[in-house]
């Protein structure tokens, strides 16, 4: 679906505990579309950029003309790589039309589409409709970005993005598993970070969302028939704790989204998933806040960038991968590795690569120093 054919139901927004929810296939996705929300989102952008060195993506593109990007959200990550590849056309799909093109169409008040390049369009679309509405083998990139709580069926998902990206081409996942964890014994069980974390969990399993954990899209990667697997795993700590430069300044914009928006993420799911009235969430809410800010507690939440690419010969590297790709699901050594290489084998060569995983716990370095930091 087009700009030119969005229909007045789909900006008939729902409202729910005060905030706005999306209006296509509505009670899908647990999470608001209101202004509060995008702003979090647009900071969560600027975390993963952190993160990862400032690049939008960790896969080899090479003049990618076809770009996918699923659950775009605001736009910001497809706008910026439409800029980043002139010459390719992107295309960013979503249920809710509140990126910059759609807005001199449904508001009077708030007009972006001047930031949106001519290389980029955005669309209303579902990626858990059965068939995507693109040919197969199309797309030289496919991309998704913290998808949590929105997908019922992740094998299915990554399934239909094999399935639509071209032979040679590549699938990027870049999630939140958003357990909080520490490693140093400074979070408790008994604080309410750790029962957030169990109640998100649980909540999104009702709803048919669940949450998974960071460790377990590599076997959805090769059972779709991706090879040259590759896992770049950082910590995105909640507040700014930790003494590394880049992590601290991630964890302030980490602890600002959560101050903005962990009771938007909470609502939705609590009271559909476990049947929450919205004053016990907003209590509960209460009583994470200090703990978000308290440098004491080095907590962090897991982002998992993956990467995996279509063989040039599908159906002879799915044979082989069948009988290959589960005995070789190993970890790397945690030793630097060329991100501009990562996931590179020669043209021709099709059998699947082991998966490897870089324990990236200090930020990327940018693709022009190719190297990863590990501490």
């Amino acid at each position: 679906m087009d700009s030119a054919s969005i229909s007045s139901s789909i900006l008939d927004y729902e409202f729910e505990n005060g905030r706005r929810y999306h209006a296509y296939k509505a009670g899908s996705y647990p999470l608001p579309n209101d202004e509060q929300e995008l702003e979090r989102i647009d900071i969560k952008h600027h975390v993963a950029l952190l993160l990862a060195g400032g690049n939008l993506h960790l896969a080899p593109l090479h003049n990618p003309r076809r770009i996918l990007d699923i659950g775009t959200g605001t736009g910001i990550w497809a706008i910026e790589m439409a800029e980043q590849y002139p010459h390719s056309q992107v295309i960013g799909t979503d249920l809710s039309p509140v990126q910059p093109t759609w807005y001199e169409k449904t508001s009077s008040s708030y007009v972006r589409s001047s930031m949106v390049p001519n290389n980029v369009r955005f669309e209303i679309d579902d990626c858990e409709a059965k068939f995507w509405t693109w040919p197969e083998n199309h797309f030289d990139y496919v991309h998704t970005r913290f998808l949590i709580a929105s997908i019922g069926n992740w094998a299915s998902m990554i399934q239909k993005a094999y399935r639509h990206t071209k032979p040679g081409g590549y699938f990027e996942l870049q999630e939140l598993d958003c357990r909080f964890k520490s490693d140093d014994g400074t979070l408790l069980d008994s604080h309410n970070l750790t029962y957030w974390s169990r109640l998100i969990t649980e909540a999104a399993a009702n709803y048919n969302r669940p949450i998974p954990h960071y460790t377990d899209y590599i076997q959805w990667f090769e059972k779709a028939g991706f090879v040259d697997v590759r896992q770049v795993v950082f910590k995105s700590p909640q507040n700014p704790w930790p003494k590394n430069r880049v992590l601290k300044e991630a964890g302030k914009f980490q602890l600002l989204a959560h101050t903005l928006g962990l009771e938007g993420v909470s609502l939705g799911l609590l009271t559909r998933g476990l049947g929450w009235k919205a004053e016990e969430v907003r209590v509960l809410m209460a009583k994470i806040r200090p703990e978000l800010k308290d440098r004491g507690i080095h907590a962090y939440q897991t982002t998992v960038f993956i990467t995996g690419r279509k063989p040039e010969h599908p159906n002879r590297s799915s044979q082989t991968s069948s009988h290959s790709s589960h005995s070789s699901s190993t970890t790397a050594p945690l030793t630097p590795i060329s991100i501009s290489s990562a996931a590179h084998t020669p043209e021709g060569h099709d059998s699947p690569a082991p998966p490897e995983e870089i324990n990236a716990f200090t930020p990327v370095m940018p693709l022009a120093d190719a190297s990863v930091g590990h501490r």
